[in-house]
């Protein structure tokens, strides 16, 4: 048979439960002086859970604070501070002066910001100039007109219609007389020169230039007026020019 062996440590015999003295007591901590045949216990408490030293008893729920007292013997050298603040002297604090400036340093800029205005003032009236004849009269600028001149037995319900275009430059002017296609008659006006003449509007308007009674054909280019004569069938050319 096998040997049955003993557990190697003795069971743990079960504690009793503290009284309701005992825990007022536990709450008040007031304990009841020891007693000198239990030394090492604290009345009502188990001796691991109040444990003391020498003569100080340590209670549940107090600290114990431990100060360490730093003894200097004879023998340990001379301590020396390692750590040296320097410190550099204050220096005296002065108010910064004032920058004035000459008054021609304003009028400087007063004058620049005019000019500057100005420049920007015409390229904004520039491109706007632009835009509005591109809308009104396209690119190439043409321009249409109905008037009665006595060509072709024109009327007020049909008139003649003539059309003007700034052509790469070159003004032309197309007059159909009475609205007849087949009978379109063209003139020929000056050639522009100069940077972006080839925007310029060619306009028309009509008047007794000579005082014959018959509307005379006005080319109006820029500020230039260029007149052509109404001989009663058609208009021709002359010198005048304004």
């Amino acid at each position: 048979m096998s040997k049955q062996h003993q557990p190697p440590f003795p069971p743990v015999t079960k504690r009793r439960s503290a009284t309701a003295e005992e825990l007022a007591t536990r709450q008040t901590q007031d304990y009841p002086p020891a007693s000198p045949h239990r030394v090492g216990h604290t009345p009502g408490l188990h001796g691991e859970d109040a444990p003391y030293l020498s003569q100080q008893i340590i209670r549940p729920g107090q600290r114990q604070t431990v100060e360490e007292v730093e003894r200097d013997y004879p023998d340990d050298p001379p301590r020396r501070r390692t750590t040296v603040v320097v410190r550099a002297p204050a220096k005296e604090t002065r108010r910064l002066r004032r920058t004035r400036f000459h008054p021609l340093v304003f009028v400087g800029i007063g004058l620049f910001v005019m000019i500057a205005g100005w420049l920007l003032f015409g390229t904004l009236s520039s491109w706007w100039n632009t835009t509005w004849d591109d809308i009104h009269y396209g690119r190439p600028r043409t321009y249409q007109e109905d008037e009665v001149v006595g060509h072709n037995g024109d009327a007020k319900d049909h008139p003649s219609h003539f059309v003007a275009f700034n052509l790469n430059r070159r003004v032309v002017v197309i007059e159909f007389p009475a609205g007849d296609a087949s009978k379109a008659v063209q003139y020929l006006g000056p050639t522009l020169f100069g940077n972006g003449q080839e925007l310029t509007p060619v306009t028309l308007s009509f008047e007794d230039r000579n005082g014959d009674g018959k509307p005379d054909l006005n080319i109006h280019v820029g500020d230039t007026i260029i007149v052509f004569v109404n001989d009663g069938t058609k208009f021709v050319p002359t010198h005048q020019q304004q």
